[in-house]
C-alpha cells in the first residue's frame, strides 16, 4: 500500500478488507472513530476489531458498521461488540468480534497506507517518535513526551509535521506504532487529544498496548 494524497477521505469510506485506520461507528450519530487494527483472541484465534471503549458505547452484542451513519443493514454491519475495558481513561480500550460473512480482513497489512503487518509490540518510552493513522486527520507522526500511570503523552513530531493537528475527535481507537517503514511495532492505543477549539498545546493521549493486550487478551 502507499499513501495516497485523498487518505482522509478514503477512510471515511468503505473498505472491502478490513483495517487499521478506517472509520467505524457503533452507535447512530454518536460514537464515530477509528479501527485501531485487526487483533486475535489469544485462545481461539478468531479476529477482532480494536478501538476505544467511549466509541463501542453501546452493550455487548450491539452491532458495529463501517463507515459511519449508514443503515445497520448486512451490507455495513461488521461485527459486534464483545469485550470492554473498566472503569477510567486508562482502561479505554475495547474489541468487537468480527463478522467475516459480511467482510473479511486484510491479511497482508494492518494499517492503511503502510506496508506490512503487526507481529509485535514495544513498550513506550519517552523521546520514541511514532506514528498513526486515524480516519479524521489520517497520517500524523509524533514524538512520546512522558509516560506516566499507564498515560502516554504524545507532541507533533517537527520533522514531520502534520497539517493541522497530529490528533482530532474521530481519530479515537487509532494504533500509535513505531515511526518505522515496514517493521513498525504496536506502541499504545490513542484515546484523546486535547480540546480542538483550547490554545492549549497540540498533544495526543494514549494507553500503553501491553496493557490493552493483557485486559482484553488478544495478541497481534
Amino acid at each position: 500500500m502507499t499513501i495516497k494524497e485523498n487518505m482522509i477521505d478514503e477512510l471515511k469510506e468503505r473498505v472491502e478488507l478490513l483495517i487499521g485506520g478506517i472509520q467505524i461507528q457503533s452507535k447512530r450519530k454518536k460514537g464515530i472513530g477509528t479501527l485501531g487494527c485487526v487483533v486475535f483472541d489469544k485462545s481461539s484465534g478468531k479476529p477482532f476489531g480494536l478501538t476505544n471503549k467511549h466509541i463501542l458505547k453501546k452493550r455487548r452484542g450491539f452491532s458495529v458498521i463501517q463507515p459511519a451513519a449508514k443503515s445497520r443493514t448486512q451490507e455495513y454491519i461488521v461485527g459486534n461488540i464483545l469485550r470492554k475495558g473498566g472503569k477510567g481513561k486508562s482502561n479505554d480500550f475495547a474489541v468487537f468480534e468480527l463478522n467475516e460473512s459480511n467482510r473479511s480482513y486484510d491479511s497482508e497489512n494492518s494499517i492503511f497506507g503502510l506496508s506490512g503487518k503487526i507481529s509485535d509490540y514495544v513498550e513506550p518510552v519517552r523521546g520514541m517518535t511514532v506514528q498513526k493513522v486515524g480516519q479524521r486527520t489520517g497520517h500524523t507522526f509524533g514524538i512520546i513526551e512522558e509516560v506516566k500511570n499507564n498515560k502516554v503523552t504524545i507532541i507533533p513530531n517537527p520533522q514531520k509535521p502534520a497539517p493541522n493537528e497530529i490528533s482530532k475527535g474521530g481519530d479515537s481507537g487509532a494504533l500509535w506504532v513505531t515511526d518505522e517503514v515496514r517493521n513498525f511495532k504496536a506502541v499504545a492505543l490513542h484515546r484523546a487529544g486535547e480540546p480542538e477549539e483550547s490554545n492549549l498545546k497540540d498533544k495526543a493521549f494514549a494507553i500503553p498496548i501491553k496493557k490493552v493486550l493483557d485486559a482484553l487478551q488478544i495478541r497481534f
